[in-house]
């Protein structure tokens, strides 16, 4: 009874403590103890946190690790090994999301943050395309194609659906590079340019295209492209 009592006294400072500071404010150590208090009703976590941390390196290399090999730490069992694995896939659907409601694209750090926040975590190219309103808002986002996306077609008739419904008046696509330079290829400006045709042909304005790469992002619009695209055509 003793040492649950002293347990449960070092959950409820370490919850002042977040309350207080923050908890991007805590130790490595107090992060992943508050973490695994999640499957751990009123055990001690501190041993089984600094077992992680020895073992994996940071806070991060825990999250990306796969059941099995957190299975091999002490104290880690099923439910919380599970537990963990799950926890970066509940952030990828937070962050989606939360790119999916209302947010402003009047500047480019508004559209780098948008963009980025979809494209974080993911490991094979995704192509997308984000609708803005009237309030120059972003109010959609739709995926078009996965994998080699650039060699991908739209399908012009779901697309043309999608702006209709979505009230588009404007547009915005993007695609990552995910493990490499932000910097477009060929075949990345040929897809632009058509797709500069295509939206200009349904009289919606095309804003940029953004891609997403390892060293941050590039503006087609920002390279002024989209008008130079526009002439060529």
């Amino acid at each position: 009874m003793k040492n649950e009592n002293v347990h449960s006294g070092h959950r409820n400072r370490l919850r002042t403590l977040i309350d207080k500071v923050g908890l991007e404010n805590l130790s490595d150590v107090q992060i992943v103890e508050q973490i695994l208090t999640m499957s751990h009703a009123r055990k001690d976590t501190n041993e089984i946190a600094h077992s992680l941390l020895k073992k994996f390196g940071s806070i991060s290399k825990i999250l990306d690790t796969k059941y099995s090999a957190l299975m091999e730490v002490e104290g880690v069992g099923e439910v919380t090994a599970k537990m963990i694995t799950y926890l970066p896939q509940i952030f990828e659907v937070y962050l989606k999301d939360k790119s999916k409601r209302s947010y402003s694209c009047k500047t480019i750090g508004d559209v780098y943050k948008y963009f980025s926040n979809i494209f974080k975590g993911m490991t094979e190219e995704v192509f997308v395309v984000a609708y803005i309103n009237k309030n120059s808002l972003f109010e959609n986002y739709e995926t078009l194609a996965h994998g080699d996306a650039i060699e991908v077609k739209l399908n012009k008739i779901d697309v043309t659906r999608s702006i209709v419904y979505n009230k588009a008046v404007s547009v915005i696509t993007a695609h990552n590079h995910p493990f490499g330079s932000a910097q477009p290829s060929r075949a990345d400006y040929d897809s632009f340019v058509s797709l500069c045709t295509f939206f200009a042909s349904l009289g919606v304005v095309y804003v940029d295209n953004i891609i997403i790469g390892e060293d941050g992002m590039f503006s087609f619009k920002q390279k002024a492209l989209i008008e130079k695209a526009l002439l060529e055509k």
